[in-house]
């Protein structure tokens, strides 16, 4: 079907030569210098989307066109020479970048600020899929009792899906940006701490968990002292919606995942927490 869009846009000859590149919410694809990311008829209007969020993000260079062909929604983009994030592509320069986008990003304003309630429904939820497992839901209780912490905050512009698959690190001698941020439909405001909490569970986890947090800290001391604070909360709480994700999604991985993911919840809410939130 996502094929049959491109048809209308697409030459003959590029579309023999057209890569799957896999995709959740849309199926993409790339000739080699460009990607097309196609959207369902029910989710056209993503495309639009999308490419307003990235020139949000100061990527509006990226985008080459939206069109409709078919009913579906088709976003155009400038293909970026990089991979998804992996421990062997992890260097300091990965790092430095990942700071300086990060903080690009948080800087600038959304409106509203993060409601309370959100917060003590989300972690309802979790507390429904997980209740037969007491360890996460005395994490739950106690992050019900750190709530105030997070509730209040003035919502700043975020990725929210920095998993390693939307985190391209650049090949080696190309031209461009070291780090690229790509599917920013989930993008919005929200807090910059849950924005490095995702960061760190979805892609910097990979390269350890001493590593990961030794990662996180250095770009969190970017930033302000209440928002490093905020991990304390934020890091377990996005540990608990994996796992969530996990049971009602993917049950056949929901014990794999907790023997992974429960734990590091468990110690980063006590590490970072006890120590007086000095993160």
């Amino acid at each position: 079907m996502a094929l049959s869009a491109l048809k209308g846009l697409l030459s003959p000859e590029t579309l023999a030569h057209l890569t799957p590149l896999g995709g959740f919410e849309a199926r993409v694809y790339t000739d080699g210098a460009q990607v097309y990311k196609v959207y369902r008829p029910e989710e056209a209007h993503l495309a639009a989307l999308e490419a307003r969020r990235m020139a949000r993000a100061g990527l509006g260079h990226f985008v080459l066109g939206v069109a409709e062909v078919e009913g579906q929604g088709v976003l155009i983009t400038r293909r970026f020479p990089g991979r998804p994030f992996s421990p062997e592509a992890f260097t300091p320069k990965t790092l430095a970048a990942l700071a300086h986008l990060f903080l690009s990003l948080h800087r600038l304003p959304e409106p509203g600020y993060v409601r309370e309630a959100e917060l003590l429904e989300r972690l309802e939820r979790f507390a429904e899929s997980l209740h037969a497992i007491p360890e996460a839901l005395a994490l739950i209780q106690g992050l019900r009792r750190e709530v105030g912490l997070a509730a209040g905050v003035e919502r700043r512009f975020c990725h929210r899906d920095a998993w390693a698959g939307n985190l391209l690190v650049k090949d080696p001698g190309a031209e461009g940006p070291e780090v690229l941020l790509v599917d920013w439909v989930r993008s919005g405001g929200d807090d910059p701490a849950r924005d490095l909490a995702l960061l760190k569970t979805g892609s910097l986890d990979l390269l350890g968990e001493e590593a990961a947090r030794e990662a996180l800290l250095r770009i969190a001391r970017f930033y302000p002292a209440e928002v490093r604070e905020r991990l304390a909360f934020y890091v377990p709480l996005t540990y608990l919606h994996d796992l969530h994700w996990f049971r009602t999604k993917h049950p056949e991985a929901f014990l794999e995942a907790l023997r992974e993911k429960l734990p590091r919840a468990l110690n980063f809410f006590r590490d970072f927490l006890t120590r007086g939130r000095a993160c």
